[in-house]
């Protein structure tokens, strides 16, 4: 069954994202990457932990927040690029920091290795919201859109609401970021896919 025909504006939006597919493919890369270091590593430290984390917020935060000056988008979803953008962005900054003063005597290192997760987890919800919302804008695409924000949910709330040890909340914020990196690089060559199908 053919997809009901888009809209002048929804196919400004598709245009719009799909000039930038690359982004999606690069923040999934470093996702997959960070995801199966946390993974094959469990036993790494707050510190570690701490660095690789603000690696992939950081590279994700910067590149929302490129995407977000990108021809075409509306208002509502360039807000949420760049809110979300400089959400990760100030995450990654204080993850940074936590790394540089491991020695915190305020927290031990199952409380610091508990706030990254914690953290992380209101990020993966944010992102969630995010998926939703150009779901919501776009007919091409928009079922890959909702099960990307299904899956950012679960992962926030997981790692938010149940509490786990230091270790173990390593091994899942990797579990996630490898399922989340997978379906970033798909997405991204999809929207390089509905650009080619939108020139033609």
């Amino acid at each position: 069954m053919s997809s009901p025909a888009m809209t002048a504006e929804q196919k400004g939006v598709v245009s719009a994202i799909s000039r930038h597919w690359w982004v999606l493919l690069f923040v999934g890369l470093v996702s997959l990457i960070v995801g199966i270091l946390m993974v094959a590593w469990p036993g790494v430290g707050a510190v570690v932990a701490a660095v690789l984390l603000a690696i992939y917020l950081i590279v994700s935060g910067l590149f929302s927040v490129v995407r977000a000056f990108a021809s075409g988008l509306s208002g509502g979803m360039r807000a949420l690029l760049i809110i979300g953008g400089g959400i990760g962005i100030f995450l990654g900054l204080w993850m940074i920091r936590l790394g540089h003063n491991p020695s915190d005597p305020t927290l031990g290192r199952e409380e610091q290795i508990a706030v990254l997760g914690l953290f992380l987890g209101i990020w993966f919800i944010f992102a969630a919201v995010n998926s939703f919302f150009g779901a919501a804008e776009l007919k091409e695409g928009r079922g890959w859109a909702i099960f990307s924000g299904v899956v950012y949910l679960a992962g926030g709330v997981v790692l938010i609401s149940v509490p786990l040890a230091a270790a173990a909340v390593i091994w899942v914020i990797g579990i996630w970021l490898v399922v989340i990196g997978i379906f970033e690089i798909i997405n991204s060559f999809m929207i390089k896919g509905m650009a080619k199908k939108l020139s033609a």
